[in-house]
């Protein structure tokens, strides 16, 4: 015969936490065993709390084998780092010593030294810094090399160092300032327009070589050539941010209109090169069509008529079947 609880099963299930980290005292240890023996509810539940303590542990343990190996990895790839910078410093003795040796002061010592700091930038640094280890290097790489392109410009005597840099500041931009801006934390509207961001940064960078430039050349009417061609060109590519980022047309249409723009500034490129170069007889052949002899100026011609006869139709195609696939999962 089942003898009678003497403790209902909800008291039970509010102690069983503390009888199984065993932090009841013995009264209600004795309680809760006596009323064990007698529920087998309160008995599964007892066994599925120890299961999930069971599971929780078992994830603890995990974790702490995984952060020790995290740890023990970070560790030794700070020694090789280390290691690496000992190894690199042996040339910079080296290339000090032979500098005084031979009476020249500390010339080109300081390129060698710049120089082995951009070796360092992408060999040192990635193994030294646990954490955010591709935005460091990115930015100790950048700097190392602008300090180098500077020592060289100064120890022969140039003016070429913005001339240097800033190209090759634009070009880093270009490739990876996509991924900073990604990892980076901005604030709400940066944040939402990532992608007008990056292209107003490479659009900047890119006037800025445009300007570099204009101070090296000796080209007669060079800002008026240098900045209208930039500003056409730069045209086609901001349409196609604004139409694949600011427009919720259906991917296949978006395609399709960017395919019409490449077709229609193929077509109007050439044009507009000889309208900004004020090259009157070329802008009337290619504004005339009209037969001239076999030439390069031919050739240009009938490329870009090609380009726009193929781009064209192939843009309008797939605006149609992006139409079609838009109704038909709307439908």
């Amino acid at each position: 015969m089942k003898m009678e609880q003497k403790y209902n099963c909800e008291l039970i299930q509010d102690l069983l936490p503390l009888y199984q980290d065993q932090i009841c005292n013995a009264y209600s240890r004795t309680v809760v065993e006596t009323h064990l023996q007698e529920c087998p509810d309160c008995r599964k539940i007892l066994a599925k709390l120890r299961n999930n303590c069971y599971d929780a542990q078992l994830v603890q343990e995990k974790n702490n084998v995984l952060e020790a190996h995290a740890r023990k990895e970070r560790k030794e790839t700070f020694l090789i780092g280390a290691s690496v910078a000992g190894i690199l410093t042996i040339p910079v003795i080296v290339c000090l010593i032979c500098n005084l040796a031979i009476g020249h002061g500390l010339d080109w010592f300081f390129i060698v030294l710049t120089a082995l700091l951009v070796t360092a930038s992408v060999s040192v640094v990635p193994l030294m810094v646990p954490e955010h280890t591709i935005l460091w290097t990115l930015g100790s790489f950048t700097g190392s090399l602008l300090l180098l392109l500077f020592t060289i410009c100064l120890y022969t005597g140039g003016d070429w160092f913005f001339l240097a840099s800033v190209p090759v500041l634009f070009g880093l931009s270009v490739l990876f300032m996509p991924y900073i801006v990604r990892k980076i934390p901005l604030p709400g509207f940066l944040s939402r327009n990532r992608a007008l961001l990056v292209m107003a940064w490479d659009t900047l960078w890119l006037y800025g070589v445009i300007i570099v430039c204009g101070f090296h050349t000796a080209v007669t009417d060079y800002w008026r050539i240098a900045l209208q061609i930039t500003g056409f060109c730069i045209l086609l590519p901001w349409a196609f941010l604004l139409i694949i980022r600011y427009t919720k047309l259906q991917a296949q249409v978006k395609a399709g209109f960017c395919t019409i723009l490449c077709g229609l500034f193929g077509a109007v490129i050439n044009p507009v090169l000889a309208l900004i170069l004020q090259d009157w007889e070329r802008f009337h052949a290619y504004t005339s069509l009209a037969i001239l002899p076999w030439n390069a100026e031919t050739f240009n011609i009938i490329t870009a008529l090609s380009v726009t006869a193929a781009t064209i139709p192939t843009g309008i195609v797939l605006i149609v079947c992006g139409i079609r696939k838009q109704r038909r999962r709307n439908g």
